[in-house]
């Protein structure tokens, strides 16, 4: 049998607006959006974002507007009607194409997945980090896997894509919470998904449990359980779009910094021990395939095309 590698298509410029914190109910366990993306951006700073990463830009690319770093759509209602008239505006001057957001998936619901497909969106991303309830209650997320599908129910009825991100090697995560996760993945369907190996961010409530040595964390076991997400993905013909967190604004990371790479080189390396010898596999893999090589993992018998 021959695995065949997914890569994401059609990939369009997507400008990020950070709305850092705005409309989180609660702040989780593990976050701190203002270290990975700054303090954000009111809505009357977006038109000259939007500018200037156009002028930076080069090619034909579609342009999407995001909306990324907080709970988008549990913005008080002034602030969220401010958001989606400016997008609007954007749309309606044919400066950008469609428009993208994250958030909560309990802050989804009928009438919102509705509000965003009538406002200009294509696509939203669920903050699911896992499918696994208990680990959801250890990272104090306030959601249920439940709320998750059916987020993702809502949002496909409206005719919107959906992309799910995923966290990895959170401290205390068991092999058991991964493979939940990989079951529910492959059950929901999304569009795509992301991958974020979890960051021990200083000043979050995980963090000071980590320096008491009440809680554990292994970047080995992050990297090899977010292979295993990733394969889950593939083989259910599921493109990840991302793996892994900006680099600015993170002093230290625990990841090597071609994350993404190594993480792929883990996934084909579990192939390779399944047995699998025959590989098509996406051109932008073949550093991943040298590193899996190196580690003596993957055979040097295996068959490999490039696309």
């Amino acid at each position: 049998m021959t695995f065949r590698g997914i890569a994401p298509t059609g990939r369009p410029l997507i400008i990020p607006v950070f709305i850092t914190h705005r409309g989180c109910t609660h702040r989780c366990a593990f976050c701190d959006q203002e270290a990975i993306a700054g303090a954000g951006s009111l809505p009357d700073a977006v038109p000259g974002i939007v500018e200037k990463y156009i002028g930076w830009s080069s090619g034909d690319r579609p342009v999407e507007l995001s909306f990324y770093g907080g709970s988008f759509t549990a913005l008080p209602v002034r602030e969220l009607s401010e958001y989606l008239q400016v997008g609007k505006d954007l749309i309606a001057r044919k400066i950008v194409g469609s428009l993208r957001c994250s958030t909560r998936p309990d802050t989804i619901n009928t009438g919102m997945a509705k509000l965003l497909k009538t406002s200009g969106f294509a696509v939203v991303e669920l903050g699911a980090q896992t499918m696994s309830d208990r680990l959801l209650t250890e990272m104090e997320r306030g959601h249920t896997a439940d709320d998750t599908r059916q987020a993702v129910k809502d949002l496909k009825e409206a005719g919107l894509s959906v992309v799910l991100q995923f966290m990895t090697g959170y401290p205390d995560e068991t092999p058991q919470d991964v493979a939940t996760t990989c079951r529910a993945l492959i059950a929901a369907r999304p569009d795509a998904i992301r991958i974020y190996p979890f960051m021990p961010l200083a000043g979050t409530k995980i963090s000071q449990r980590l320096q008491c040595n009440e809680a554990r964390f292994d970047p080995v076991a992050a990297i090899d359980r977010a292979a295993d997400i990733f394969l889950a993905a593939q083989e259910a013909g599921i493109p990840t779009i991302r793996i892994g967190l900006p680099k600015d604004g993170i002093v230290v990371s625990p990841y090597p910094d071609n994350l993404a790479q190594v993480v792929v080189a883990e996934a084909l390396a579990k192939l390779a021990k399944r047995g699998e010898r025959e590989f098509i596999l996406p051109a932008a893999w073949e550093t991943s395939v040298a590193i899996a090589r190196k580690s003596g993992r993957f055979p040097a018998d295996a068959k490999v095309v490039y696309l």
